[in-house]
């Protein structure tokens, strides 16, 4: 009766044993679906760069031209010498539509910059942000552009909508740069 009685008791308990890891299991399962969920639906609200629409004008730009436009407005960022202003200054509204819409489109296109490392061109706020923060503010850059911009206005309107930060111009500049 004993053998009996302790043959059953190591039963039990190993049926409690393999109920407990049964249900560990569907726990890890079930909270790996709502993981991969999350993400899924996070990628829903991603703008894709390669989506968005540009006015037509700097679509058919020619690789030549948009490079020459773009290095312009990358000049004219530069000389107003944003890397040694106070960190406030990178929240004023002082960059056009129109200089935003080449600038995204020239990273569409893959173009780059390249500049000698000697050379500081960002503010320090720009540049402690970390890889992920830096397609976060190019999420936000893009989300306002797609959500702002009328493409088929012309470039004097375009130039006249003056809504851009020099953080947004700085996080494309960084982007471009450093792609």
């Amino acid at each position: 009766m004993n053998i009996a009685l302790v043959g059953f008791i190591i039963i039990v308990i190993l049926l409690i044993i393999i109920l407990i890891y049964l249900l560990t299991i569907k726990k890890n399962i079930s909270n790996t679906a709502n993981k991969n969920q999350v993400k899924m639906n996070i990628k829903l609200f991603e703008y894709d760069l390669n989506n968005i629409k540009f006015p037509k004008n700097i679509e058919q730009m020619n690789s030549d031209s948009l490079t020459k436009a773009s290095k312009v407005i990358f000049d004219s960022y530069k000389s107003l010498d944003y890397a040694n202003k106070v960190s406030s200054s990178l929240d004023k509204i002082e960059w056009h539509t129109w200089q935003v819409s080449i600038i995204l489109y020239f990273l569409k296109t893959k173009g780059k910059y390249y500049i000698s490392n000697d050379v500081r061109l960002f503010h320090d706020v720009i540049l402690e942000l970390n890889e992920n923060q830096i397609e976060q503010e190019m999420q936000r850059v893009c989300k306002k552009y797609m959500e702002n911009i009328d493409i088929y206005k012309d470039r004097d309107y375009l130039s006249n909508q003056v809504i851009w930060s020099a953080r947004d111009v700085s996080i494309i500049l960084y982007k471009i740069i450093n792609s």
